[in-house]
Protein backbone atom coordinates (compact mmCIF):
# COMPACT_ATOMS: atom_id res chain seq x y z
CA UNK A 1 0.00 0.00 0.00
CA UNK A 2 2.69 2.54 1.05
CA UNK A 3 3.79 2.25 -3.02
CA UNK A 4 0.80 2.99 -4.27
CA UNK A 5 0.49 6.20 -2.76
CA UNK A 6 3.19 8.37 -4.83
CA UNK A 7 2.42 11.18 -6.78
CA UNK A 8 0.67 9.63 -9.80
CA UNK A 9 -1.93 7.56 -7.01
CA UNK A 10 -2.54 10.23 -4.82
CA UNK A 11 -3.22 12.69 -7.70
CA UNK A 12 -5.46 10.02 -9.46
CA UNK A 13 -7.12 9.50 -6.47
CA UNK A 14 -7.96 13.22 -5.60
CA UNK A 15 -9.06 14.01 -9.41
CA UNK A 16 -11.66 11.61 -9.02
CA UNK A 17 -12.84 12.44 -5.69
CA UNK A 18 -13.13 16.53 -6.74
CA UNK A 19 -14.73 15.06 -10.44
CA UNK A 20 -16.57 11.69 -10.10
CA UNK A 21 -18.27 12.16 -13.44
CA UNK A 22 -16.27 14.23 -15.28
CA UNK A 23 -16.49 12.04 -18.95
CA UNK A 24 -20.24 12.70 -18.35
CA UNK A 25 -20.98 15.90 -17.12
CA UNK A 26 -20.71 18.34 -19.98
CA UNK A 27 -19.46 21.42 -18.16
CA UNK A 28 -16.51 19.71 -16.61
CA UNK A 29 -12.58 19.16 -17.57
CA UNK A 30 -9.75 18.07 -15.96
CA UNK A 31 -5.95 17.61 -17.10
CA UNK A 32 -3.16 16.47 -15.79
CA UNK A 33 0.26 17.93 -16.35
CA UNK A 34 3.00 15.65 -18.98
CA UNK A 35 5.34 15.23 -16.11
CA UNK A 36 2.81 12.32 -14.90
CA UNK A 37 2.82 10.57 -18.49
CA UNK A 38 6.34 9.16 -16.96
CA UNK A 39 6.49 5.33 -16.83
CA UNK A 40 8.34 5.03 -12.89
CA UNK A 41 8.31 7.64 -10.48
CA UNK A 42 11.00 7.62 -8.37
CA UNK A 43 12.10 4.12 -9.34
CA UNK A 44 8.18 2.88 -8.85
CA UNK A 45 7.19 1.65 -11.84
CA UNK A 46 3.64 3.06 -12.76
CA UNK A 47 0.79 0.95 -13.23
CA UNK A 48 -1.11 1.59 -16.90
CA UNK A 49 -4.65 2.10 -14.94
CA UNK A 50 -3.10 4.54 -12.92
CA UNK A 51 -2.22 6.34 -16.40
CA UNK A 52 -5.66 6.68 -18.13
CA UNK A 53 -7.16 7.47 -14.75
CA UNK A 54 -4.74 10.69 -14.99
CA UNK A 55 -5.75 11.49 -18.65
CA UNK A 56 -6.22 13.17 -20.62
CA UNK A 57 -2.58 15.51 -20.44
CA UNK A 58 -1.50 18.60 -21.42
CA UNK A 59 1.50 21.22 -20.96
CA UNK A 60 0.28 22.88 -18.17
CA UNK A 61 2.28 26.95 -17.35
CA UNK A 62 1.59 28.84 -14.78
CA UNK A 63 3.21 32.20 -13.55
CA UNK A 64 3.48 29.92 -10.15
CA UNK A 65 5.12 26.56 -11.94
CA UNK A 66 3.43 23.60 -13.06
CA UNK A 67 0.37 22.61 -10.86
CA UNK A 68 -0.27 18.48 -11.28
CA UNK A 69 -4.14 18.98 -12.32
CA UNK A 70 -6.55 21.48 -13.93
CA UNK A 71 -9.59 21.28 -13.67
CA UNK A 72 -12.80 23.46 -14.78
CA UNK A 73 -16.33 23.36 -13.43
CA UNK A 74 -17.22 22.78 -9.78
CA UNK A 75 -16.15 19.78 -7.68
CA UNK A 76 -18.59 17.74 -6.81
CA UNK A 77 -17.39 18.19 -2.80
CA UNK A 78 -18.48 21.30 -0.86
CA UNK A 79 -16.55 24.68 -1.23
CA UNK A 80 -16.46 27.39 0.66
CA UNK A 81 -17.98 30.74 -0.99
CA UNK A 82 -19.62 28.80 -4.25
CA UNK A 83 -21.93 31.14 -5.22
CA UNK A 84 -18.80 33.15 -6.52
CA UNK A 85 -18.51 31.42 -9.44
CA UNK A 86 -20.02 28.87 -11.45
CA UNK A 87 -17.18 26.94 -13.68
CA UNK A 88 -14.06 27.60 -11.48
CA UNK A 89 -10.68 27.14 -12.25
CA UNK A 90 -9.39 24.35 -9.90
CA UNK A 91 -5.81 23.51 -9.16
CA UNK A 92 -4.69 19.97 -7.72
CA UNK A 93 -1.03 20.15 -6.08
CA UNK A 94 -0.18 16.02 -4.70
CA UNK A 95 2.05 15.49 -2.66
CA UNK A 96 2.73 11.47 -2.06
CA UNK A 97 5.89 9.18 -1.27
CA UNK A 98 6.95 5.94 -2.76
CA UNK A 99 8.08 4.47 0.65
CA UNK A 100 6.63 6.23 3.60
CA UNK A 101 3.16 7.71 3.09
CA UNK A 102 3.57 9.94 6.73
CA UNK A 103 6.74 11.62 5.08
CA UNK A 104 4.60 13.33 1.91
CA UNK A 105 5.75 17.14 2.20
CA UNK A 106 2.12 18.80 2.64
CA UNK A 107 3.77 22.10 3.72
CA UNK A 108 4.73 22.46 0.20
CA UNK A 109 2.00 21.37 -1.50
CA UNK A 110 -0.21 23.89 0.59
CA UNK A 111 2.52 26.44 -0.50
CA UNK A 112 2.48 25.84 -4.06
CA UNK A 113 -1.51 25.31 -4.56
CA UNK A 114 -1.34 28.99 -2.73
CA UNK A 115 0.54 30.11 -5.39
CA UNK A 116 -1.42 29.64 -7.94
CA UNK A 117 -4.75 31.57 -6.13
CA UNK A 118 -3.94 34.48 -8.25
CA UNK A 119 -4.97 33.05 -11.63
CA UNK A 120 -7.37 30.01 -10.42
CA UNK A 121 -10.25 30.28 -8.20
CA UNK A 122 -9.67 26.92 -6.35
CA UNK A 123 -6.58 25.12 -5.05
CA UNK A 124 -6.15 22.24 -3.44
CA UNK A 125 -3.37 19.67 -1.75
CA UNK A 126 -3.41 16.13 -2.12
CA UNK A 127 -1.53 13.75 0.10
CA UNK A 128 -1.55 10.50 1.95
CA UNK A 129 -3.73 10.50 5.10
CA UNK A 130 -1.09 9.89 7.49
CA UNK A 131 1.13 13.04 6.01
CA UNK A 132 -1.52 15.62 7.02
CA UNK A 133 -1.28 16.88 10.44
CA UNK A 134 -3.92 19.40 12.77
CA UNK A 135 -0.70 22.08 11.69
CA UNK A 136 -1.59 21.53 7.91
CA UNK A 137 -4.75 21.90 8.03
CA UNK A 138 -4.29 24.87 10.07
CA UNK A 139 -2.09 26.09 7.62
CA UNK A 140 -4.24 25.50 4.65
CA UNK A 141 -7.63 26.69 6.31
CA UNK A 142 -5.18 30.47 6.41
CA UNK A 143 -4.33 30.38 3.30
CA UNK A 144 -7.72 29.83 1.42
CA UNK A 145 -6.27 25.86 0.45
CA UNK A 146 -8.70 22.76 0.67
CA UNK A 147 -6.74 19.64 1.47
CA UNK A 148 -7.39 15.92 0.14
CA UNK A 149 -6.51 12.98 2.18
CA UNK A 150 -6.08 10.19 -0.02
CA UNK A 151 -6.30 6.21 2.18
CA UNK A 152 -5.20 3.96 -0.46
CA UNK A 153 -5.58 3.50 -4.53
CA UNK A 154 -9.17 4.39 -4.56
CA UNK A 155 -10.17 6.19 -1.68
CA UNK A 156 -9.66 9.93 -0.83
CA UNK A 157 -12.08 12.47 1.27
CA UNK A 158 -11.68 16.34 1.29
CA UNK A 159 -10.57 17.15 4.82
CA UNK A 160 -10.87 20.80 4.77
CA UNK A 161 -12.81 22.38 1.69
CA UNK A 162 -11.18 25.27 -0.12
CA UNK A 163 -12.71 28.57 -1.34
CA UNK A 164 -13.44 30.25 -4.21
CA UNK A 165 -11.06 33.07 -4.93
CA UNK A 166 -11.16 35.65 -7.49
CA UNK A 167 -8.63 35.44 -10.96
CA UNK A 168 -7.08 38.02 -12.84
CA UNK A 169 -6.41 37.71 -16.32
CA UNK A 170 -6.46 34.13 -17.00
CA UNK A 171 -2.76 32.33 -18.80
CA UNK A 172 -3.01 30.41 -22.78
CA UNK A 173 -2.82 27.75 -20.28
CA UNK A 174 -6.52 28.18 -18.42
CA UNK A 175 -7.70 29.92 -21.23
CA UNK A 176 -7.34 26.32 -23.43
CA UNK A 177 -8.73 24.26 -20.60
CA UNK A 178 -11.81 26.63 -20.17
CA UNK A 179 -12.38 26.54 -24.11
CA UNK A 180 -12.45 22.88 -23.75
CA UNK A 181 -14.86 22.87 -20.83
CA UNK A 182 -16.95 25.44 -21.77
CA UNK A 183 -17.44 23.80 -24.87
CA UNK A 184 -18.61 20.83 -23.63
CA UNK A 185 -15.56 19.21 -24.49
CA UNK A 186 -17.08 19.38 -28.11
CA UNK A 187 -13.42 20.14 -29.36
CA UNK A 188 -12.52 16.01 -29.00
CA UNK A 189 -15.01 15.94 -31.81
CA UNK A 190 -15.27 19.59 -33.26
CA UNK A 191 -17.99 19.67 -35.36
CA UNK A 192 -20.41 17.15 -35.10
CA UNK A 193 -22.07 18.25 -39.16
CA UNK A 194 -20.14 20.33 -41.21
CA UNK A 195 -21.93 22.95 -42.74
CA UNK A 196 -22.53 26.63 -41.25
CA UNK A 197 -26.18 27.04 -41.94
CA UNK A 198 -26.91 24.11 -39.83
CA UNK A 199 -25.64 26.51 -36.35
CA UNK A 200 -26.76 29.50 -38.17
CA UNK A 201 -30.44 27.50 -38.58
CA UNK A 202 -30.54 26.54 -34.64
CA UNK A 203 -30.23 30.51 -33.61
CA UNK A 204 -33.18 30.70 -35.83
CA UNK A 205 -34.84 27.56 -34.71
CA UNK A 206 -34.92 28.74 -30.95
CA UNK A 207 -35.82 32.50 -31.97
CA UNK A 208 -39.36 31.16 -33.80
CA UNK A 209 -42.36 30.27 -32.73
CA UNK A 210 -43.04 26.54 -31.61
CA UNK A 211 -41.00 23.51 -30.46
CA UNK A 212 -37.08 24.59 -31.15
CA UNK A 213 -36.01 21.13 -32.01
CA UNK A 214 -39.62 20.74 -34.86
CA UNK A 215 -38.60 23.75 -35.95
CA UNK A 216 -34.71 22.28 -36.92
CA UNK A 217 -35.54 19.11 -37.59
CA UNK A 218 -38.51 20.54 -40.16
CA UNK A 219 -36.35 23.32 -41.81
CA UNK A 220 -32.52 22.68 -41.19
CA UNK A 221 -31.31 18.94 -40.86
CA UNK A 222 -32.77 16.34 -38.56
CA UNK A 223 -29.17 15.92 -36.03
CA UNK A 224 -30.79 18.04 -33.98
CA UNK A 225 -28.34 17.83 -31.16
CA UNK A 226 -25.64 18.53 -33.76
CA UNK A 227 -26.64 21.81 -34.50
CA UNK A 228 -27.11 22.77 -30.90
CA UNK A 229 -23.57 21.59 -29.79
CA UNK A 230 -22.56 23.64 -32.76
CA UNK A 231 -24.28 26.88 -32.01
CA UNK A 232 -23.23 26.60 -28.53
CA UNK A 233 -19.48 26.20 -29.55
CA UNK A 234 -19.48 29.39 -31.84
CA UNK A 235 -21.17 31.52 -28.75
CA UNK A 236 -24.75 31.97 -30.54
CA UNK A 237 -26.54 30.06 -27.63
CA UNK A 238 -26.14 30.26 -24.45
CA UNK A 239 -26.31 26.55 -22.17
CA UNK A 240 -28.08 27.12 -19.47
CA UNK A 241 -29.85 25.08 -16.92
CA UNK A 242 -33.20 26.79 -16.87
CA UNK A 243 -32.64 26.48 -20.96
CA UNK A 244 -31.39 27.39 -24.16
CA UNK A 245 -30.87 31.43 -24.60
CA UNK A 246 -29.57 33.56 -27.87
CA UNK A 247 -26.38 35.26 -26.86
CA UNK A 248 -25.76 38.71 -28.35
CA UNK A 249 -24.26 37.39 -31.64
CA UNK A 250 -27.11 34.56 -31.56
CA UNK A 251 -29.27 37.54 -31.55
CA UNK A 252 -27.78 39.60 -34.55
CA UNK A 253 -27.85 36.63 -36.46
CA UNK A 254 -31.89 36.66 -36.05
CA UNK A 255 -31.65 40.58 -37.14
CA UNK A 256 -29.40 39.56 -40.13
CA UNK A 257 -32.53 37.11 -40.89
CA UNK A 258 -35.67 39.36 -40.67
CA UNK A 259 -33.61 41.75 -42.40
CA UNK A 260 -32.59 39.70 -45.55
CA UNK A 261 -36.00 37.79 -45.51
CA UNK A 262 -38.40 39.74 -43.69
CA UNK A 263 -39.56 37.39 -40.84
CA UNK A 264 -37.49 34.01 -39.17
CA UNK A 265 -40.36 32.10 -40.70
CA UNK A 266 -39.51 32.94 -44.21
CA UNK A 267 -35.40 32.88 -43.48
CA UNK A 268 -36.36 29.14 -42.26
CA UNK A 269 -37.99 28.34 -45.23
CA UNK A 270 -34.74 29.72 -46.80
CA UNK A 271 -32.90 27.43 -45.08
CA UNK A 272 -34.72 24.50 -45.95
CA UNK A 273 -33.90 25.03 -49.75
CA UNK A 274 -30.16 24.57 -48.78
CA UNK A 275 -30.66 21.28 -47.55
CA UNK A 276 -28.25 18.28 -49.27
CA UNK A 277 -26.44 20.90 -50.96
CA UNK A 278 -23.21 20.16 -51.51
CA UNK A 279 -22.51 23.94 -53.17
CA UNK A 280 -20.01 26.13 -51.26
CA UNK A 281 -21.92 28.49 -48.99
CA UNK A 282 -19.93 31.15 -50.74
CA UNK A 283 -21.50 30.56 -53.63
CA UNK A 284 -25.16 29.22 -52.32
CA UNK A 285 -25.66 32.52 -50.08
CA UNK A 286 -22.92 34.63 -50.18
CA UNK A 287 -23.87 37.17 -47.35
CA UNK A 288 -24.99 34.62 -44.93
CA UNK A 289 -21.61 32.95 -45.66
CA UNK A 290 -20.09 35.97 -45.10
CA UNK A 291 -22.00 36.58 -41.78
CA UNK A 292 -21.28 32.77 -40.65
CA UNK A 293 -17.26 33.72 -41.31
CA UNK A 294 -17.80 36.60 -38.91
CA UNK A 295 -19.03 34.05 -36.50
CA UNK A 296 -16.46 31.39 -36.58
CA UNK A 297 -13.48 34.11 -36.88
CA UNK A 298 -14.05 34.96 -33.27
CA UNK A 299 -14.01 31.09 -32.47
CA UNK A 300 -10.50 30.59 -30.95
CA UNK A 301 -9.81 27.39 -32.44
CA UNK A 302 -10.31 29.48 -36.23
CA UNK A 303 -8.22 32.27 -34.91
CA UNK A 304 -5.25 29.15 -33.81
CA UNK A 305 -5.62 27.91 -37.56
CA UNK A 306 -5.86 30.56 -39.55
CA UNK A 307 -2.99 32.17 -37.86
CA UNK A 308 -0.76 29.11 -38.15
CA UNK A 309 -1.20 28.61 -41.87
CA UNK A 310 -0.93 32.23 -42.41
CA UNK A 311 2.76 31.99 -40.78
CA UNK A 312 3.39 28.91 -42.70
CA UNK A 313 2.32 30.81 -46.08
CA UNK A 314 4.51 33.51 -45.02
CA UNK A 315 7.23 31.07 -44.54
CA UNK A 316 6.68 29.73 -47.83
CA UNK A 317 4.76 26.62 -47.25
CA UNK A 318 2.46 26.68 -50.32
CA UNK A 319 -0.05 23.80 -49.67
CA UNK A 320 0.55 22.96 -45.99
CA UNK A 321 -0.03 19.29 -44.25
CA UNK A 322 -1.97 18.64 -41.22
CA UNK A 323 1.03 18.15 -39.34
CA UNK A 324 2.65 21.42 -40.66
CA UNK A 325 -0.64 23.29 -39.60
CA UNK A 326 -0.72 21.08 -36.09
CA UNK A 327 2.79 21.83 -34.91
CA UNK A 328 3.26 25.49 -36.05
CA UNK A 329 -0.29 26.07 -33.97
CA UNK A 330 1.82 24.70 -31.09
CA UNK A 331 4.53 26.82 -31.57
CA UNK A 332 1.43 29.93 -31.28
CA UNK A 333 -0.29 28.53 -28.17
CA UNK A 334 0.87 25.35 -27.66
CA UNK A 335 -2.40 23.74 -24.43
CA UNK A 336 -4.65 25.03 -27.01
CA UNK A 337 -3.62 23.24 -29.93
CA UNK A 338 -2.87 20.50 -27.92
CA UNK A 339 -6.90 20.62 -27.02
CA UNK A 340 -7.72 21.24 -30.48
CA UNK A 341 -5.55 18.76 -32.36
CA UNK A 342 -5.06 15.58 -30.69
CA UNK A 343 -7.16 12.75 -28.99
CA UNK A 344 -7.04 12.63 -25.63
CA UNK A 345 -6.30 8.67 -25.69
CA UNK A 346 -2.85 9.95 -28.00
CA UNK A 347 -1.58 12.64 -25.64
CA UNK A 348 1.09 11.13 -23.75
CA UNK A 349 2.57 9.89 -27.35
CA UNK A 350 2.27 13.36 -28.47
CA UNK A 351 3.63 15.42 -25.28
CA UNK A 352 7.02 14.55 -24.27
CA UNK A 353 6.82 14.06 -19.78
CA UNK A 354 8.38 17.86 -20.12
CA UNK A 355 5.79 19.01 -22.11
CA UNK A 356 7.64 19.51 -25.41
CA UNK A 357 5.97 18.61 -29.18
CA UNK A 358 7.17 14.21 -29.64
CA UNK A 359 7.73 15.55 -33.49
CA UNK A 360 8.05 12.26 -34.54
CA UNK A 361 3.95 11.24 -33.73
CA UNK A 362 2.73 13.92 -35.65
CA UNK A 363 2.92 11.98 -38.72
CA UNK A 364 1.21 9.41 -37.42
CA UNK A 365 -3.17 9.82 -39.19
CA UNK A 366 -3.98 8.01 -35.58
CA UNK A 367 -3.33 10.83 -33.33
CA UNK A 368 -5.41 13.50 -34.90
CA UNK A 369 -8.93 14.56 -33.93
CA UNK A 370 -11.17 13.36 -36.59
CA UNK A 371 -13.31 16.73 -36.49
CA UNK A 372 -10.29 18.88 -37.06
CA UNK A 373 -9.49 17.23 -40.11
CA UNK A 374 -13.11 16.69 -41.38
CA UNK A 375 -16.18 18.65 -39.93
CA UNK A 376 -14.13 21.76 -39.11
CA UNK A 377 -11.95 21.86 -41.92
CA UNK A 378 -15.18 21.63 -44.16
CA UNK A 379 -16.77 24.20 -42.49
CA UNK A 380 -14.09 26.69 -43.30
CA UNK A 381 -14.24 25.58 -46.72
CA UNK A 382 -17.69 26.70 -46.71
CA UNK A 383 -16.82 29.78 -45.41
CA UNK A 384 -14.19 30.97 -47.92
CA UNK A 385 -11.22 30.78 -45.15
CA UNK A 386 -9.93 27.26 -46.84
CA UNK A 387 -8.97 26.08 -50.42
CA UNK A 388 -10.63 22.55 -50.12
CA UNK A 389 -12.90 20.49 -47.84
CA UNK A 390 -11.87 18.30 -45.40
CA UNK A 391 -11.41 14.07 -45.56
CA UNK A 392 -12.53 11.59 -43.30
CA UNK A 393 -10.71 8.91 -44.89
CA UNK A 394 -7.46 8.42 -42.21
CA UNK A 395 -5.05 7.86 -45.26
CA UNK A 396 -5.74 10.56 -47.29
CA UNK A 397 -5.79 12.87 -44.18
CA UNK A 398 -1.71 13.29 -44.03
CA UNK A 399 -1.57 14.50 -47.70
CA UNK A 400 -4.88 16.56 -47.50
CA UNK A 401 -3.93 20.61 -48.55
CA UNK A 402 -4.57 22.88 -45.60
CA UNK A 403 -4.01 26.47 -47.58
CA UNK A 404 -5.77 29.90 -47.16
CA UNK A 405 -8.02 31.11 -49.74
CA UNK A 406 -6.49 34.59 -49.69
CA UNK A 407 -3.34 34.92 -47.37
CA UNK A 408 -2.52 38.83 -45.83
CA UNK A 409 0.71 38.33 -47.84
CA UNK A 410 0.59 36.32 -51.15
CA UNK A 411 1.63 32.90 -51.94
CA UNK A 412 3.14 32.06 -55.24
Amino acid sequence: MAVSLAEPTVLAAAKETLYPDVDTTPDQYAVTETQFTQSTWGGWTVPDTIRNRLAPYNTLRLHAGEPDLLGVGMPATDVLNGDAATTPVTVIEAKGHNTNPGDADVARGITQAHAHLPEVNLGYVAAPAPSITDAARAQARNLNVGVIAVEDTDSARVVEPARVTGAGEFSTTIDAVRLQATTHRLTDGSFPVNHPKNYLGYALALAADGDTNTVYADNVINAISGGRRGAILLNLVDDQPTGDSLTHLGAEVVRFARDQHGSITAALAEFDTWTGRSKRFTELAPRWAQLARSVAIQYEPTQLITTALERLHQDGTRDATLADVALEATRINQPLAVEVFFTQHRRDDVLTADGDINQSVLGDPTIYKSGIHFQFKYQLYHLGILTTGGTDDKDAVLSDTWRLEHSIRSVQ
